[in-house]
C-alpha cells in the first residue's frame, strides 16, 4: 500500500503501479527546477499532483495566499512546476503514457466557480496541445478542492491527518 504525505494530507495510491514524492532534493539535487509534489503511475497514465493546503498553513496567513491566487502568480507558479517536472521526466525518458496534471487546492473559502476560472488560466499557461506537437502536453489539467478530489478519486483516496483516524 503506497501512502504519501504532503503537509496535513495523506494520499492513498494503493491502486497505482508506482507513486513517488517528486518534490525532493534526493531526486533533483541542487537543481533550481520547479517540481510537482507527486508523480503517480497507473497502467494507462501518469498523474502529476501538486498540493496547496492553505487551510492548514501554520502561519495562518490566508490573505497572502489569496492575493497570490487572485493576481495570477499562483497559476504561473503551478504552470512552471508542471513544465519543469514534465521536462525532467521527458529527459529521463519517463513519459510514455498520457499525462494528467491535478492541482489539489484545499482552501474551504474558495468557491467552485473561482476554481473553474483558475483552471482556464492554467490552461492558458500550459497549453494542452499545439499544432507542431506530436503529443499533447497533458491529457487533462484540473484544479480541485478537497471534496472534488474525493469525488473523483474516491472517498478513501485522501484524508486530513489532523482529523485522526487510520
Amino acid at each position: 500500500m503506497t501512502k504519501l504525505v504532503e503537509l496535513d494530507l495523506e494520499f492513498d495510491f494503493s491502486d497505482a503501479i508506482n507513486a513517488v514524492q517528486f518534490d525532493d532534493t534526493t531526486t533533483h539535487g541542487n537543481s533550481s527546477m520547479k517540481r510537482v509534489d507527486f508523480i503517480v503511475e497507473y497502467e494507462d497514465c501518469y498523474r502529476f499532483i501538486e498540493v496547496k493546503d492553505p487551510d492548514i498553513n501554520l502561519e495562518g496567513d490566508h490573505s497572502s495566499f489569496l492575493t497570490k491566487l487572485q493576481s495570477g502568480k499562483l497559476v504561473a507558479s503551478l504552470a512552471g512546476k508542471y513544465r519543469d517536472s514534465l521536462l525532467f521526466r521527458v529527459l529521463s525518458n519517463k513519459c510514455d503514457k498520457d499525462l494528467h496534471y491535478i492541482v489539489l487546492l484545499s482552501m474551504s473559502s474558495i468557491e467552485p466557480p473561482m476554481l473553474l476560472n483558475k483552471i482556464d488560466a492554467l490552461h492558458r499557461e500550459i497549453p494542452l496541445n499545439h499544432n507542431d506537437w506530436a503529443i499533447s502536453c497533458a491529457k487533462s489539467c484540473v484544479i480541485l478542492n478537497l471534496e472534488q478530489y474525493k469525488r473523483r478519486f474516491g472517498e478513501n483516496s485522501i484524508r486530513r491527518i489532523s482529523d485522526g483516524g487510520a
